[in-house]
């Protein structure tokens, strides 16, 4: 294909496929349609016709036009109203701009030379993350592929910390990681690649809803120490994944400062928050932590996957991720290299995403989807005191907020599968104090209070169907 063609061909499908994904947005906004499918792998690949394709080929444009319709529609709809089910946020034009910018330049900011405009955008994009966090003088941050990454990132600079010989020798076999219960999965797995295990990570007591209780922290730390064993950091939820709620940071943070232990807190959800100021509180202390995580793809509306992991103190990153390789890195570009503050070797420009939806909805616009979202969860909360058939644990702190059915007992999973067989709602589930609950994470922008009231006469329906 020549450049005149590979052009032309570029303006030609690029409009077409924009304006079928368009039309299917427009379409799931209004509720129309299934949330998401229920059929199985097998029968979702025949409607996609995979086998053909990858066997023949040959493609022409409007089957091109009608793979995309049938893969969107069999895709999860994160714009539909009905959609309450995970923390991934419906795409939004900055974003949708960043990955097709990135998907023309294919730049890689590996290197500052290789992609000047995107290092220069992830370093601003860091900055402006680290200001809100309070660490905009001194601390160092870094965009990488997601909150499992992230915390992988931040442990390992704590266990750097920890133990300064762990990253040229080994793990030394006597660390442990402090973390709740309810933190993300990505902690026992940053563990378990670290090689401590997930036996490495010591489960800290909680209250009932699984917040960390600062009373038993000192108990902690010396049943470790009287094990022989040294702590490498302690996680805090920034918010929780299961629940939505915030660990008590400032209690935390002034813990580690006495004992002299790192501080991570998982902000991957919740740290959004602080670019609220009705919000920020639920963070107050953040800034006396070590690291942190912060999602774009999840409150800040940006495609997936787009994280920041920030560190306090750059210093905290020398004995990281040191590489003899001259063939990349030169010790005068140290501080404009971003490979060299990540896991990840190549990687997308990820930074971008944020920047756009910064530069064209603004930082105000991004406030209000926060509050926004927030409010949808106490309004869903609110909902459920006036229905004696439904509980709710907790007022909610953020966007998320599990609850019962409590006609169903603990056949809430049950439900929740008769609800996406309907096809107008998509919840997830969580299990809290060994109990099943319904869980809503409302992200989707043209969810509103009907659309919350409707939900519940839904599940009813559907109960005594």
């Amino acid at each position: 294909m020549s450049h005149v063609d590979l052009v032309d061909d570029v303006r030609e499908v690029g409009t077409a496929v924009l304006e079928t994904l368009a039309a299917h947005i427009e379409t799931a906004r209004t509720g129309a349609g299934e949330v998401v499918s229920s059929a199985d792998i097998d029968t979702v690949a025949k409607r996609l016709e995979l086998r053909r394709w990858i066997e023949e080929g040959g493609m022409t444009l409007p089957e091109l036009l009608s793979f995309v319709t049938t893969y969107s529609d069999i895709s999860a709809g994160h714009h539909h109203p009905g959609y309450m089910a995970h923390q991934i946020a419906p795409s939004d034009t900055p974003g949708v701009v960043a990955d097709l910018l990135q998907a023309m330049t294919n730049n890689i900011p590996l290197v500052y030379e290789l992609a000047p405009a995107a290092a220069a955008v992830d370093r601003a994009v860091c900055r402006w993350m680290l200001d809100n966090v309070g660490w905009g003088a001194t601390g160092l941050g870094a965009m990488t592929n997601g909150g499992t990454l992230g915390n992988l990132t931040a442990l390992l600079a704590a266990r750097s910390h920890a133990d300064a010989t762990a990253w040229r020798d080994g793990n030394p076999g006597d660390l442990v990681i402090f973390a709740p219960a309810t933190s993300h999965y990505s902690v026992r797995k940053a563990a378990a690649v670290m090689g401590l295990g997930e036996r490495g990570v010591y489960p800290l007591r909680t209250d009932a809803l699984g917040r960390i209780d600062p009373a038993e922290l000192e108990p902690a730390l010396a049943e470790v120490r009287a094990q022989g064993k040294r702590p490498v950091a302690v996680v805090a939820n920034g918010c929780a994944t299961g629940t939505g709620l915030y660990d008590p940071i400032a209690e935390v943070a002034q813990f580690c400062e006495v004992n002299g232990l790192w501080f991570h807190v998982d902000g991957a959800h919740g740290a959004a928050a602080l670019i609220s100021p009705r919000h920020r509180g639920l963070l107050a202390g953040i800034e006396r932590a070590d690291s942190t995580v912060w999602d774009g793809h999840k409150m800040l509306r940006t495609s997936a996957l787009c994280t920041g992991v920030l560190f306090r103190e750059k210093r905290y990153l020398d004995t990281m991720f040191k590489q003899d390789a001259s063939y990349l890195y030169r010790p005068e570009a140290e501080d404009v290299d971003p490979g060299q503050y990540t896991f990840e070797t190549s990687k997308a420009p990820l930074g971008l995403k944020i920047l756009l939806t910064l530069a064209y909805r603004g930082e105000a616009s991004l406030r209000s989807y926060v509050e926004r979202q927030y409010g949808l969860a106490t309004d869903l909360w609110e909902l459920i005191q006036e229905r004696p058939d439904f509980t709710a644990p907790y007022q909610p702190q953020s966007n998320i907020l599990c609850f019962r059915y409590e006609p169903w007992g603990d056949r809430q999973l049950e439900l929740r599968s008769r609800l996406i067989q309907d096809g107008r709602f998509y919840l997830s589930s969580f299990a809290l104090g060994g109990r099943p609950y319904l869980r809503a994470a409302l992200m989707s922008p043209t969810t509103d209070r009907q659309t919350l009231n409707d939900l519940l006469e839904v599940i009813v329906k559907v109960a005594e169907a």
